[in-house]
């Protein structure tokens, strides 16, 4: 008899600890995910300056039979730009296919340039903006991440009234890849941009030069950067943007800038951006 409550004993104090051992196990199976999950920023925020180059050369109809070449170029000028980086859904899970689900807004700004076109004489006033809002995913593979992004940019050419170019507004969707490696984990780093540009608004330039207008664009970037434990976050870019035209038909604008027209649109760009990342 005695023996028997003993083994009653044994056994009802077994059955009221495994519950806690499987609470205890999956609480250390939770903080292992936890603990092998990458630690990525779920907020970048950076903000600084650049030296820009801007070149546009237009083959343009003279209504003769000819062409004639139009030229404008800004020379290297300060440009105000800005990133931001958010990974919405990083706090709430920290599963990588989770956390690689980002959201990138970047811009830029040049105000009160004087632009003199080429074989003109004269000196313009020009301003400058851009914006570009794109959804993608980077999947953290241990340093490395890999994916891509998708987005809606605009990049906007003010300037004074004169027969060599119009002011623009090219407006356009763009796809590519993006792969980023933590060279020195979280202190330094590097990440490439690939893209295709396809403008389906061009602004004042639709019309300007005949009423059947097209173009493609490409972009690349390198960026070197990284942050701080304390969130001090910082970054070094470089930035190629590229667009083809094509103008052709019947001349929409009156007076009109030139009958058919074939040209190039590039810009060098060379960031320093400083900020904070969480």
């Amino acid at each position: 008899m005695l023996r028997t409550l003993r083994v009653c004993v044994f056994a009802g104090l077994f059955l009221a600890a495994a519950p806690a051992r499987v609470q205890a196990q999956g609480e250390q199976t939770a903080a292992a995910v936890q603990d092998e999950a990458p630690r990525l920023p779920v907020l970048v925020m950076l903000i600084g300056g650049a030296a820009r180059f801007r070149n546009i050369h237009l083959d343009v109809g003279d209504n003769a039979g000819g062409t004639e070449q139009r030229t404008f170029e800004t020379g290297p000028y300060f440009d105000f730009g800005w990133h931001l980086l958010i990974r919405p859904a990083a706090q709430r899970s920290p599963r990588p296919t989770i956390q690689a689900i980002v959201v990138q807004v970047d811009g830029g700004s040049g105000v009160g340039l004087k632009v003199q076109p080429a074989g003109t004489g004269i000196s313009l006033e020009t301003n400058t903006w851009r914006l570009l809002g794109q959804f993608g995913y980077l999947y953290p593979i241990e340093r490395l991440q890999v994916g891509g992004l998708v987005g809606v940019g605009a990049d906007v050419l003010s300037i004074d009234l004169n027969s060599v170019l119009p002011s623009s507004k090219i407006v356009y969707v763009r796809l590519g890849p993006a792969v980023a490696y933590d060279i020195v984990p979280s202190f330094f780093g590097f990440r490439a941009d690939f893209g295709v540009r396809v403008p389906f608004f061009l602004g004042d330039l639709e019309g300007a030069f005949g009423s059947d207008s097209s173009g493609v664009g490409l972009d690349a970037a390198a960026t070197f950067g990284g942050r701080l434990e304390a969130g001090f976050t910082y970054a070094f870019r470089f930035i190629w943007e590229y667009y083809k035209m094509r103008f052709a038909g019947s001349n929409t604008n009156v007076p009109a800038m030139g009958n058919g027209a074939n040209g190039t649109d590039h810009a060098i760009t060379l960031q320093v951006l400083f900020g904070w990342s969480l």
